[in-house]
């Protein structure tokens, strides 16, 4: 995923926090890592690069037909590769708790019907990802052929799909300009197809994609280098007569989250979780979910609500927040002041707090003052 094919949907994500978040994802098992030290850093660059001019549409929309071929999807690709690019919106790559291998479920999806057979394709990474309150951050399957000559038996078609409500797709292209102040032409082509928009970009050289949203979900294909557009778009073809169904995936979160209480697990965030207690509160409920990996369990998800006379106050933690939270972050504890959670907490009853660990918390006061917040976040000062 390229740094300049971000587009605004992340927000101002301050370095600090996302370099934190980068120290910690990466120590996940080596499949995991990679996509997500990949987003961290294309998430660092889209900060200082995304500078560019905004037009709407800008580059007209083709209408899909019968004849269209493959080639056309990418009409536009390579007009502006040797200046600089413009954009489709990408997936928000935030961290996520928990991933699940469903590597040895490729022929039984096949024989439903939920995935093509790609015979010239033998090996595969399929994994399911979580986030830490159990609900589906996204589907990838991965379809790979290796060969001896790599530069002429190469490849890697890829198919993910998320829910909606976590990743959008833009109808704003990013396009910037040249050392002139000239506006470049676009780099990506823009489809209609039965009232669907399609972006797709890649000259055949190198990797191309093909986005997509509905109301089932977001979708992208990509394929490496060596794919063709045929190959890319046959995978769109199969797909869109095919519908995935992101919900059938749902379940697998019960393999990977393991569901407690903060008895059975009293360690569990416990330099994240304040000390209501102390502050006079009663915990009314503390419900918590711990990400199981190779046997191993750690923290992936905390939700507890506390009430002091008639404050209520609740606290949530997450480490698989999707990037529109993490950008709300207002700061460490340590660096929060009572004038910035009053500005902060001004017209909302919610904040989020940046943890080193790293996780996302959220103090939501169902009932209560600012003050009231104040004195739970000075607790950990």
């Amino acid at each position: 995923m390229r740094s300049d094919i971000l587009t605004d949907a992340l927000g101002e994500i301050r370095d600090d926090f996302i370099s934190d978040a980068e120290t910690v994802v990466i120590r996940k098992r080596n499949w995991i890592k990679y996509a997500a030290v990949a987003a961290c850093l294309c998430i660092i660059a889209a900060a200082g690069i995304m500078t560019g001019l905004r037009a709407k549409r800008s580059a007209p929309a083709i209408q899909w037909s019968d004849s269209m071929t493959a080639a056309e999807y990418f009409a536009n690709s390579g007009k502006s590769k040797n200046s600089t690019d413009s954009s489709s919106a990408d997936l928000v790559m935030a961290p996520y708790a928990a991933a699940l291998s469903i590597n040895g479920l490729r022929e039984t999806l096949e024989n439903d019907g939920v995935l093509p057979v790609i015979e010239d394709h033998p090996e595969q990474e399929f994994h399911v990802a979580f986030n830490g309150d159990g609900s589906l951050y996204k589907v990838s399957f991965m379809w790979m052929r290796r060969g001896e000559n790599v530069r002429e038996e190469y490849s890697d078609l890829t198919f993910t799909a998320a829910p909606v409500e976590l990743h959008e797709i833009s109808d704003v292209v990013t396009v910037k300009q040249d050392s002139y102040g000239n506006m470049l032409p676009p780099y990506v082509t823009i489809i209609v197809r039965d009232g669907i928009t399609i972006y797709a970009e890649g000259e055949e050289d190198e990797v191309k994609t093909v986005t997509w949203q509905t109301d089932r979900g977001w979708y992208r294909i990509s394929g490496s280098w060596l794919d063709s557009y045929e190959d890319v778009i046959a995978l769109l073809d199969w797909f869109w007569i095919h519908p995935l169904d992101i919900a059938d995936f749902e379940h697998f979160s019960a393999e990977v989250l393991v569901s407690s209480d903060r008895t059975e697990y009293p360690g569990a965030f416990s330099d994240q979780i304040p000390d209501f207690a102390a502050l006079g509160y009663t915990a009314e409920t503390e419900r918590l979910n711990m990400r199981r990996t190779d046997g191993i369990i750690t923290p992936a998800w905390f939700d507890g609500i506390y009430t002091r006379g008639d404050t209520r106050i609740r606290w949530t933690i997450d480490t698989g927040a999707d990037g529109t939270a993490w950008s709300k972050c207002i700061g460490r504890p340590s660096e929060i002041t009572e004038e910035k959670l009053t500005e902060a907490l001004s017209g909302t009853d919610r904040v989020n707090i940046f943890f080193d660990t790293p996780c996302m918390a959220t103090l939501i006061l169902e009932n209560g003052t600012v003050e009231d917040a104040w004195e739970v976040i000075r607790s950990f000062q």
